[in-house]
């Protein structure tokens, strides 16, 4: 593989209108995501606050009085109590679910924010789509004889084809990660006001970081297996199915306690932070909570077994190179 293959499977994949219309789609999302988020939390930590100054005023009690008079103010007293406690809950659920929604309106925040969603369910299906297309494409318009009769080595093609996926995804990310920093920026600020629950400029600079870090590691990693499941497939259709075989199984486990933390599903969403129950795409994928495990520990049986098995497909992929 050199950097003029890269090269030009990189302008091929990259121009193609499939590309360009589902990349669209999932930046728009993200925007639209953001844009939810930051207006329904900022309203309900506001209205929660403002519950619980009723509350702590005594003009709940008051209120009870004056529409049960018969009932007591025993009766308004403990009405009184358990609306103290189920609005306290509330105030700290919407904070913490505020605190996510803010970081969409700072740039690091907003990179991180991008990130999540490449790296979750949807990025996914459209790396997994784009990789069926690339490859199966070759087999499909029998095409892939003229590749193989350039460099017989499968491995080369998959490994090259997998790279110019994989930079064109980095390319979308950042694009959307900038759309969704200027929307934060230009409009969230000043609409949906969550200054308070902005992070200090370093530890938000990170935790952005760490995010578009994790997501191109696993977007590199997603290219390389759904290229090389396309390939041992020989066609797009048989490359979507084994695809998103292996992404269903990625997400299996989830509510298995002890062990969904060791799994590559846990480990994605331990890495990305995923939040089950924010306005996201990942609602139903979260990481498994208070592993005594750290992270390093966990994820080394994961790189062991996705290694292993990307270097099988590629072999078996390899064999033959029959071009049906």
């Amino acid at each position: 593989m050199t950097i003029w293959h890269v090269r030009a499977e990189w302008r091929k994949t990259a121009l193609r209108p499939l590309t360009l219309l589902l990349f669209a789609i999932l930046t728009v999302g993200c925007v639209t995501t953001a844009f939810y988020a930051q207006d329904y939390w900022s309203g309900n930590v506001n209205q929660a606050h403002k519950n619980l100054r009723n509350i702590e005023s005594g003009e709940s009690y008051r209120s009870c009085l004056e529409l049960n008079p018969k009932l007591g103010p025993e009766y308004c007293r403990g009405i009184g109590e358990m609306e103290r406690r189920s609005t306290e809950e509330w105030v700290a659920d919407s904070r913490e679910k505020a605190a996510e929604a803010a970081r969409a309106q700072t740039v690091p925040g907003a990179f991180g924010w991008a990130a999540q969603a490449f790296a979750s369910f949807p990025g996914l299906v459209v790396v997994l789509l784009l990789a069926a297309q690339s490859m199966g494409a070759e087999y499909d318009n029998r095409t892939a004889g003229n590749l193989l009769l350039a460099d017989p080595r499968t491995r080369t093609h998959i490994l090259a084809k997998a790279t110019a996926l994989w930079l064109t995804t980095a390319t979308a990310l950042c694009c959307a990660g900038a759309a969704v920093a200027v929307f934060g920026l230009v409009k969230g600020r000043s609409d949906y006001p969550l200054h308070a629950f902005h992070l200090p400029p370093g530890e938000d600079l990170l935790h952005g970081l760490r995010l578009w870090g994790g997501a191109l590691v696993v977007t590199a990693v997603w290219s390389v297996i759904a290229v090389a499941l396309t390939a041992l497939a020989r066609n797009q259709a048989g490359g979507i199915a084994r695809s998103g075989a292996v992404l269903v199984l990625l997400m299996l486990g989830s509510g298995a306690a002890g062990l969904w933390g060791w799994l590559p599903g846990g480990i994605v969403a331990d890495v990305m932070a995923f939040h089950p129950g924010d306005v996201l795409w990942n609602v139903w994928w979260g990481p498994e909570p208070g592993s005594p495990v750290p992270l390093a520990v966990r994820a080394l049986p994961t790189v062991l077994i996705t290694a292993l098995g990307i270097r099988w497909i590629m072999r078996a992929a390899g064999r033959g190179n029959e071009v049906t």
